[in-house]
């Protein structure tokens, strides 16, 4: 057996990958690394096995500089970088380029970007079909939505133009709402936009009695800018989300799986905050209305209760002229049956006392005296029996005079 050098035998398999594959062919793989040095892209591709998703093959290709500005104009810039991101499936037209010292790669040659849009298609149907048959896809939508939501937990990079945009619609709002806000940072794309998104939604739900809501922005983008909102996993955690989610993910016309699981979808980060200063515009429009209501119903109530005030008043002072009129006759009539009564006493008094006066009259002793009596006293005292007499001088009163006599021993 002949013994080559180490230059030999890369020349030969050069060769036989120049003579074996002389023209480019087509590959579907997927992304797991892509970087970019000195404008040309270096691609990790990788073929998964269905079962466990252990990678089966592996390849490193790269995208030249030149031959990324041709694919960029034929499909369009924002297309194309939407594509070369890990975790993407891609379609390459690829050649085979083997350098004795660098050793094996592809160059790729131009995008197939119907695959991976097709693919994403499937993945984002494959999650709705998932979420429907869990039924779980209005599961967020039903919590009911604050009247007043002012403490918002907000999901998003923060480095995206979307959550400027979303931050200063709610701070210059012409009505001086005030919102508190914090903020949880997440990638808004790629390959851990899952991972973190849900991470976050997980360390939310153990703070929810501070939030009112949770809101999900980033800034606009293609299909493949938004491929990680068309996750299962990712769309569960927020259909499980302990409060209502908003969602302001600047789609285009085509929506992702997560606008249909969140309480609410709109289109850009800016109209979920113009959605919300008009949710607290309502609300205060309602406490105006009601307080309009409650001013007119106390005025009435005041109005009401003040007629019957001055229908009960009217009541009670002809109630008490009434009662005063027939007391002052009453007080007129005992008047008059008191003086009656006191002439009458009176006038029987007179009577008696005149009876009175004319026994005593009867029983004076002058008057018994006239009728011919005596009074017969000794020592000062009167003498009612002859036994009584002593000897000595004895006092006789007669109607015209007193007399002495001497009664013998």
């Amino acid at each position: 057996m002949d013994t080559l050098a180490l230059s030999e035998l890369t020349t030969f398999i050069r060769r036989v990958f120049a003579l074996n594959l002389p023209e480019p062919v087509w590959v579907t793989a997927e992304l797991v690394q892509v970087s970019v040095s000195r404008g040309h892209t270096w691609l990790t591709l990788v073929e998964k096995a269905e079962a466990d998703d252990e990678i089966v093959a592996q390849l490193d290709a790269v995208v030249w500089s030149g031959s990324l500005q041709r694919i960029r104009k034929a499909h369009g810039s924002r297309l194309i970088d939407g594509l070369l991101r890990e975790g993407m499936s891609v379609r390459l037209r690829v050649s085979t380029s083997f350098h004795e010292r660098f050793g094996l790669k592809l160059v790729v040659e131009d995008i197939d970007a119907e695959h991976t849009l097709g693919a994403l298609e499937r993945r984002r149907q494959a999650t709705f079909e998932a979420l429907a048959r869990a039924g779980i896809l209005d599961r967020n939508a039903t919590l009911p939505l604050p009247a007043v939501p002012q403490r918002l937990a907000i999901i998003s990079s923060d480095t995206a133009a979307g959550l400027s945009d979303f931050r200063r619609q709610l701070t210059e709002n012409d009505y001086g709402y005030a919102f508190h806000c914090d903020l949880y940072s997440a990638a808004m794309q790629g390959a851990q936009t899952t991972e973190e998104v849900t991470t976050r939604l997980r360390q939310i739900a153990r703070r929810r009695s501070e939030y009112d809501l949770i809101v999900i922005v980033r800034g606009g983008g293609g299909k493949t800018d938004l491929a990680a909102f068309d996750d299962e996993a990712l769309c569960r955690a927020v259909a499980d989300a302990p409060l209502p989610v908003l969602a302001g993910i600047g789609h285009e016309v085509d929506a992702t799986v997560l606008d249909r699981v969140v309480h609410r979808s709109l289109k850009t980060p800016t109209a979920v905050a113009a959605f919300l200063v008009d949710r607290l515009l309502q609300a205060e429009g309602r406490l105006l209305h009601l307080g309009r209501q409650i001013a007119t119903a106390a005025t009435a109530s005041v109005h009401g209760e003040g007629q019957n005030l001055e229908r009960t008043a009217e009541r009670i002072s002809q109630t008490a002229l009434t009662t005063l009129e027939a007391r002052h006759q009453r007080a007129a009539a005992q008047s008059r049956e008191l003086a009656y009564l006191t002439r009458a006493a009176l006038a029987g008094a007179n009577l008696r006392l005149d009876q009175q006066a004319a026994l005593l009259r009867a029983l004076r002793p002058e008057t018994t005296l006239a009728r011919g009596y005596a009074l017969v006293s000794q020592d000062g005292k009167l003498v009612t029996s002859p036994e009584q007499l002593a000897a000595g001088r004895v006092d006789v009163r007669l109607r015209d005079g007193t007399t002495r006599l001497q009664k013998p021993d």
